[in-house]
Order: C-alpha cells, then structure tokens, then sequence
C-alpha cells in the first residue's frame, strides 16, 4: 500500500503542536500570576522578535532542568519548543531598559497576596547582604569584597537583598549592587543615561546605608506592611536606625559592642558598661528560651528612647539587641531576631539550587537580570507550595520538581526515538493496518506520555 510522504511530516506537526508535560507547573503558575502582563507593566517587551515571556519562560526553568544556560539554544527538547538563538537570550538579559526591580516587586506583592491572611504583629522585612561572585575582572563594577564566611577578598559583586518573611515563608523583595573600592572596574558600557540600567551602576556606587533606607521606602511605598526590619550588628548605626524609622518602619537589630554611648538614668553608657554594671546583675530566664536577658530602656542622640535587651548564657557570653518599639518584651525581642536565620536560607537556596551568579556576561544589566530572575523563580516557588499547600523548606520541592521534570524529559526523548523507528518502518505495517488505526495507536500513547504529571506533593 502506497501512501503519501506527507504523512509522516503531518504527524509530526500533529503531535508538536501538543502542550508538553514536564513544564506544566510553570506554565499554570506563569498564566495565573499573568506574567506576561507585568512584562508589559515593566517595559519588558520587544517590538518584534521572539516574545519575552517566552524566554523568560525558558531561562526560568534552567535550573530545574539540571542544565547550564547554554542548553537553551543548543538543547532539542528546548529549541523544539522555542527556536531562539544564543545572542537573542544574551540580548534579553543584556537590555538596559527593562525595569527588572518594578517587575520582582509586582510579581512579589502578588504572591504575598495570594497567600498571606498574617498578623501584622507576625510580618517582618529582612536586611542583609551575601556576594556574588565573579570571575571575569573586566565585567562592569565588579571589585572585590571581603568575605566573612572565607576569611578572604573575593571578587565579585556584594548585594544586598531585603525581603519579607511572614513567619513561615521568606518572600525576596528587592536587590541593590554594590561595588567596593577594592580595585573596582568603573569602565561603564556607554548607555542612555535616562535608563533603568544606568540608575542601577549609579547605585553600584552609593554607600550600603543609603541604599537600604532607599529600598525601605520604596518597600512601605509598594504596601508591604510589617512589625519591624530586622538587620545584624553591621547596620546598626544610630543614624541608620533613624532613617529606617522614618521610613515606617520599626527595628530589631543586634548591636555591636563598641565605643556607641547609651544614654540611661541621665548618664552615658557604652554597651558593655550597661552589662556590666546594670544588666548583669537584672538577669532573668527569657520564657522558652534557654537564655537569661535583661532589659534596659535607653536614649540614642538622634533615635530617641529605644529598649536594649541584653542577653547571655549564664556564664561569660553576652550579646546586645535593639528595639525601638518600647512595648516588646524579651521573648518578643529574641523572637523576631531569631527569624532573621530566613534570608541565610534563601542565599544558600539561591546559590546552590537557583543559579544566582551563574549567568555568563561580562555586562551589569546581565547581572542585574540574572539575580531578578533568580528572585523570581524563588517567588513562582512559594506560589507552587502555596498552591499546593506544601509546609517546609523550599529544598524538597526544588528536588522534586527537578528530578520530575529530568524523568520527563528522559521519556519524551525515548519516546521520539520509537516515534521516529514507527515513521521509517510505516511502509512495512500499513499494508496489514488501516490507516485510521495508526494514528489512533500513536495518539494513545502520546497522550499517555503528554498527560502524565506526577503530583508535586509525591517526595515532599
């Protein structure tokens, strides 16, 4: 029986027009949070060319592939779905003029509305910074930063990251760069000074301190309400504390033990004289923590009264906490600071599952992009165990996810190889079968294997 070669060529398109299974989650999540209309909110669109949500789309989903970027435009499974060369990714993480700060901000007030009914006693903003690192010494403002985790100078860029925690899950917010004076590269690409990317390598320069009251009040501008900010010793500066005051904002901050006079009972007081000759003496249990505190209600120059709780162990260490709402209690003040652990987990999970850094251009807005996109795929994360009302760390639905879509990917190539033996071989069985019955038998199996979707709860 003689059939036209058309046939084979028409199955093809039949069945590639058919949605793919394995990047189900994420195309729901992308369609429910209507990305695609953020983009567009966002200045993140083309013209012409290939659609940036597509791309987003795929560089999105890098991670949990198990792939580097590369695959993209060199994988078959990807390029069968988007044919988009190498330079067309590069020339999306490399525009100046897409807003990528307003587009984590949107998506993010999104999904914290979508899943947060929290006290406004339970909400908390997290400030903290981790480095980036680089090994290109010719990228834009990258310097070297020392690392405290190291013990040593590393290159790169240091960010720093607040985000919203509401007592069970860390939400990033936004994402400042920051280059140091460590024998920085300020040869800046030459780009329109009116543009996204040039206000963020002007920020690059700026002190940490500024930028993060900047970020503070572009926070409470964007209706994230919280109790307080929590930040480490580093911030804790009588004028910073100010500033984020004034913002909106209350803080609960650890304190360093330095030379800072403490006005109390009229008379001025370093950290480690109070302990000594008030604090030490005043220690009582903290309830449910194996803690002894005491606190203190003292007067900053420029803050105002604010309460110090001082804590130890019962024997030689002692740490000092700030808190600038008078009403908080000790096992209050501990437990708020004690949520700070939230952002050390979200940079570890940025960096060893989330590619953060990982992006391979010598440009900042590469950079820039490469860590927004980071902080998105954390969001559409939450969004998954929200939707699926998963409890935990956000490691196992990593995995989970990953190791799924990996199997599918697996199962859809082997089944190509079977489709492909089945069109070569038509010639022989089509004699003996109809027509009809063919593409009925290869339309059950592929959807069997377009259907199929493990649920996301199955290792968690």
């Amino acid at each position: 029986m003689k059939h036209p070669k058309s046939f084979s060529l028409s199955l093809q398109k039949h069945f590639s027009a058919k949605p793919r299974a394995f990047d189900y989650d994420f195309r729901m999540a992308f369609k429910h949070l209507k990305i695609g209309s953020l983009l567009r909110s966002c200045g993140i669109f083309k013209e012409k060319g290939v659609d940036t949500m597509a791309l987003l789309f795929w560089i999105v989903l890098v991670p949990f592939l198990k792939k580097p970027m590369t695959s993209l435009w060199l994988s078959k499974h990807v390029t069968r779905e988007l044919d988009a060369k190498k330079d067309t990714y590069y020339r999306f993480l490399n525009n100046e003029r897409f807003n990528w700060r307003k587009l984590v901000y949107k998506l993010a007030t999104k999904v914290i509305a979508l899943a947060d009914q929290t006290p406004l006693r339970q909400k908390v903003i997290i400030a903290d910074d981790t480095i980036s690192n680089k090994s290109g010494k010719k990228m834009e403002l990258v310097s070297y930063h020392f690392d405290h985790k190291e013990h040593r100078n590393t290159l790169g860029y240091q960010c720093l990251q607040i985000g919203y925690h509401n007592g069970i899950q860390f939400f990033p917010l936004d994402v400042s760069f920051y280059t140091s004076q460590k024998r920085p590269n300020t040869n800046l690409r030459k780009i329109d000074k009116r543009t996204c990317g040039w206000n963020r390598r002007q920020e690059a320069l700026k002190k940490k301190t500024n930028m993060l009251t900047q970020m503070l009040q572009n926070a409470y501008n964007s209706g994230i309400d919280a109790a307080c900010v929590l930040f480490d010793s580093w911030f804790s500066y009588d004028s910073i504390i100010k500033k984020v005051v004034s913002t909106g904002y209350n803080v609960v901050c650890r304190l360093k033990n330095g030379n800072v006079k403490y006005q109390y009972q009229g008379k001025d007081y370093t950290l480690k004289e109070l302990w000594k000759q008030f604090a030490k003496k005043q220690q009582q249990w903290i309830a449910g923590y194996p803690i002894k505190g005491c606190c203190l209600i003292v007067s900053l120059p420029e803050t105002g009264l604010v309460k110090l709780l001082i804590t130890s162990d019962g024997h030689k260490k002692w740490h000092g906490f700030l808190a600038t709402d008078l009403s908080l209690d000790a096992a209050q003040i501990v437990g708020y600071y004690s949520r700070r652990w939230a952002i050390e987990v979200f940079f570890k999970d940025a960096k060893q599952m989330l590619y953060l850094g990982k992006e391979q251009s010598k440009t900042f807005d590469a950079a820039v992009a490469g860590y927004s996109v980071m902080m998105i795929r954390y969001l559409l994360l939450i969004y998954l165990m929200n939707n699926s009302r998963i409890i935990g760390p956000l490691g196992p639905l990593f995995r989970d996810v990953s190791d799924t879509e990996l199997m599918l990917q697996v199962a859809n190539q082997l089944w190509e190889q079977i489709k492909h033996t089945m069109f070569k071989s038509i010639d022989l069985f089509l004699n003996r079968i109809e027509y009809k019955y063919v593409i009925k038998l290869i339309d059950i199996i592929e959807d069997a294997l377009f259907s199929f979707k493990e649920p996301i709860t199955a290792k968690v």
